[in-house]
């Protein structure tokens, strides 16, 4: 039995025409990764094809089909993707109709229905797909099997939800030896060491923010063991990364767990071998002085940190559940222990205004991180901000091409802002915090003395000319 997993093309480039195309950083997919580590654990014959690394993917895809001759394909796509997934389905069923389909990820769980209805997709993986995979791939009749939509004499036919994997650990390696790392290239204005890795600690987030979606790992927090984490950092050395990005939703849900990491690292010398980051977004009111002292000790560089917005009465608009002072506090415990920041930020939420917008410039500025990112807010299917401009009617399209937060297109009519204003305050947002005499002067000390100035200097060009 042959299964080829497949990441689109675009997975990285829909990226690459915003603001943010200077930090854009190639690496393989964790998803990927784990799939193939349970698909090869049942004696199944794995190959992936990342697209996202191929200079001609359409022939690429067509070569591979042609020399691997696979029974499944599977694919991951986001909703900015669907199109190229609708795409790659219909190469493989030209290729070869027999061939069984899998669409898996956010926006098949997310529209299910819909996406099987016009696609050549013949199942649909809904959450998690470990579980489901195996019981697909050991033929088990699909009409018993949780987790799973597929087609059934021209209707489609959608089957109860899978229970969440309970026990992380159980769960095998990722297959890192089926990526080739030298494709990879990661921006050097957000790594240090390459080729660079993602890692997957933990699984769900319990909090609420209206813009998220849920639908794969839900609002559980699941986590694997500090002991299982190590085992993974090791096996990604041994694997070749020389430096690993934090995928969760959440690291520091469970602060206790999180510093154990650290002080598991610590001892095993991992420190000096390794440098990580926390790149998803961890909230401000989950961290203290402890972890951050910890976290750097263990070579961890810099952490990403979820924002959003400068006024009181959005955060709590958006279900956020953290107020200014936390936020403030959180960025001012990097800066004491010297840790670098990266700092979140949207535009056009719900009840969004000019003042608003001023407010979140200025708390930009004032929290002074090391980076900032803005981005225009997108409603994305299944989130209860999608659910909400739904049903008031201000959403213009469902071309999903267009729902990419880094270059989105006027998907919606905002109810307070025009698109000509949001987009003014985005590229405003961008000028006003890094042109800042203050920041310049500190990024120049500081590009110097570590011998990043080509480096920045580069970035700066790619995002303001």
């Amino acid at each position: 039995m042959k299964f080829l997993l497949i990441n689109p093309q675009s997975s990285v480039k829909i990226y690459k025409t915003g603001k943010l195309r200077a930090v854009v950083s190639e690496m393989p997919m964790i998803s990927l990764a784990s799939l193939a580590g349970v698909l090869e654990k049942n004696k199944v014959e794995v190959q992936v094809l990342d697209l996202a690394t191929s200079l001609a993917p359409e022939q690429e895809l067509k070569d591979t089909l042609r020399y691997f001759n696979p029974d499944y394909v599977g694919v991951t796509f986001s909703t900015p993707l669907y199109e190229e997934a609708k795409q790659i389905a219909e190469i493989v069923k030209s290729f070869n109709p027999k061939i069984i389909t899998i669409a898996g990820g956010v926006h098949i769980s997310a529209l299910t229905e819909e996406t099987l209805k016009n696609t050549q997709f013949d199942i649909g993986v809904i959450g998690e797909g470990e579980e489901t995979l195996q019981d697909i791939i050991n033929k088990k009749p699909l009409v018993k099997i949780k987790g799973i939509a597929y087609k059934n004499k021209g209707k489609i036919k959608i089957n109860k939800r899978r229970e969440l994997i309970k026990d992380l650990d159980s769960l095998p390696l990722p297959a890192w030896h089926l990526f080739n790392l030298k494709k990879y290239k990661a921006s050097k204005l957000t790594t240090r060491k390459q080729p660079v890795g993602p890692i997957e600690t933990s699984r769900g987030c319990v909090y609420g923010c209206i813009y998220c979606n849920k639908d794969i790992f839900g609002r559980t927090f699941r986590y694997k063991s500090p002991e299982r984490v190590i085992l993974e950092i090791k096996h990604m050395l041994n694997s070749g990364f020389k430096e690993i990005h934090v995928w969760d939703d959440n690291f520091v849900t469970n602060l206790d767990r999180a510093k154990k990491i650290c002080d598991l690292i610590i001892q095993e010398g991992l420190n000096k071998k390794v440098k990580w980051v926390l790149a998803c977004g961890v909230r401000c009111d989950c961290i203290d002085e402890e972890f951050i002292k910890k976290a750097k000790q263990a070579g961890c560089y810099s952490i990403y940190l979820g924002v959003e917005t400068g006024s009181p009465e959005l955060l709590k608009k958006i279900n956020k559940g953290e107020t200014l002072e936390q936020i403030k506090y959180a960025f001012y415990l990097c800066k004491k222990v010297g840790i670098e920041t990266v700092a979140f930020y949207m535009f056009g939420l719900p009840g969004e205004t000019i003042e608003t917008m001023e407010q979140t410039i200025q708390l930009a500025k004032d929290l002074d991180s090391d980076y900032a990112k803005f981005t225009i807010t997108v409603p994305f299917p299944s989130t209860p901000l999608f659910h909400e401009w739904e049903k008031q009617g201000i959403l213009k399209t469902k071309d999903w091409s267009k729902y990419n937060f880094h270059s989105a297109s006027k998907v919606y009519d905002h109810p307070n802002l025009s698109w000509e204003i949001l987009e003014k305050y985005y590229h405003k947002a961008y000028k006003d915090f890094y042109f800042r005499p203050k920041y310049l002067a500190k990024r120049l000390f500081r590009d110097i003395k570590e011998g990043r100035l080509l480096i920045e200097i580069y970035g700066a060009f790619k995002t303001f000319i």
